[in-house]
């Protein structure tokens, strides 16, 4: 992070690029390994539950995170399968219990 005013330098910049870029594909997975299931419904919460690490990486590299997490829900890029919902129950359960999830109810609609 460059000092002089707090923006961050262009590996950081590309570092940071690379994690929201992921977050989105994890949350665009449509397939039904376990693993990336995991990853999706993380994925899904950490950017639609205006995480303040989201919001704040966002912002690092000027993206409003309320445009990321609107592009997001109007593409469908974070539905659920109905192969999905079914093997999604044990890996959500065991999620909540590991910690606190604020899961927004767009999700389920």
């Amino acid at each position: 992070m460059n000092n002089m005013n707090n923006t961050p330098g262009k590996s950081e910049e590309n570092f940071i690029t690379a994690i929201l870029t992921q977050a989105i594909e994890d949350a665009r997975y449509d397939g039904t390994n376990k693993k990336y299931l995991k990853h999706k419904i993380e994925a899904i919460n950490w950017v639609l539950s205006d995480d303040p690490q989201f919001q704040e990486y966002c912002k690092l590299v000027s993206l409003e995170p309320k445009w990321v997490k609107t592009k997001m829900v109007n593409n469908n890029d974070y539905k659920i399968s109905r192969k999905q919902k079914v093997l999604l129950k044990p890996i959500v359960k065991a999620l909540l219990k590991s910690k606190t999830y604020n899961i927004p109810e767009v999700m389920y609609v």
